[in-house]
């Protein structure tokens, strides 16, 4: 392995650059005393000293009882298996506390005079489009009037599979063959119906892809084609926090025939 890939897989264990290159120095050279890894490191004694001091307290490295000290890197597999857990249990904790900030967080949001944000690109439009469906706090309806591609619709139902709250998708009857593709995705918890006559990409430069986690947030998925292909580069996101906005949204898909049975009070007014 490359010293360099060493170094960085051992950082994101938890160490840093010099407790890093100590270790690996140890690896590679057996049992060493701390004037031998010294010199091996080319640092002065007591700098050395404090690095294998601190790798001995993170369990990487074991010490002999004879004196002068001298060093032994502990077994890489089983130290790198244990740091994992222990930065997941870290992360995971960490989670729990920013995770705790989420009613500062939607006390602003409310509280904010701007309702509508655009986003640009696949990743940036999957990005928010997860966010708004992880936070759901009831069942979630997406209406896609139009065909979409599957580079679309893949990154959609992979959110949608991991969404705590269940889902209702409406889609056009174009997209059974898509539909089929996506497999256990496109299956339970969703409740996919193609409800929509079908149509043909190359009719739709444009296609839109509606998505409610409740009936006062909206987000668009616009996504462009050019001669029936799909264009990443060019797909858009619209967030729309105005409630009045959306309900309005969703009272017009309700009166339509393909989107019929919409229950627009059903969706939680928190």
């Amino acid at each position: 392995m490359r010293e360099e890939d060493a170094l960085a897989a051992l950082e994101a264990l938890g160490l840093t650059r010099k407790e890093a290159k100590a270790y690996l120095e140890l690896v590679r050279n057996g049992v060493s005393t701390a004037a031998q890894v010294a010199d091996l490191l080319g640092v002065q004694y007591p700098a050395v000293y404090r690095v294998l001091h601190s790798l001995q307290t993170k369990g990487w490295i074991e010490v002999s009882r004879e004196r002068p000290n001298r060093y032994r890197a502990r077994n890489p597999r089983v130290v790198a298996e244990q740091a994992r857990q222990g930065r997941e249990q870290e992360l995971d904790a960490a989670a729990e506390r920013a995770g705790a900030l989420v009613d500062e967080y939607e006390t602003k949001a409310r509280a904010t005079d701007t309702d509508l944000f655009l986003y640009k690109g696949l990743e940036g439009v999957t990005n928010k489009l997860r966010e708004v469906v992880l936070s759901a706090a009831g069942e979630i309806l997406v209406v896609s009037p139009l065909p979409q591609d599957l580079e679309v619709l893949r990154p959609l139902f992979g959110i949608l599979h991991r969404a705590r709250q269940r889902s209702r998708v409406l889609m056009n009857a174009a997209n059974s063959a898509e539909v089929a593709r996506l497999g256990e995705l496109a299956r339970d918890p969703h409740r996919v119906q193609l409800k929509f006559p079908a149509s043909h990409l190359p009719d739709t430069p444009l296609a839109h892809t509606f998505v409610f986690p409740s009936d006062k947030e909206l987000f668009i998925v616009n996504a462009f084609y050019r001669r029936g292909a799909f264009v990443p580069e060019r797909v858009q996101g619209l967030w729309i926090g105005d409630a009045d906005y959306v309900r309005l949204q969703l009272e017009a898909m309700a009166r339509g025939p393909a989107v019929s049975g919409i229950k627009v009070r059903a969706f939680p007014r928190g």
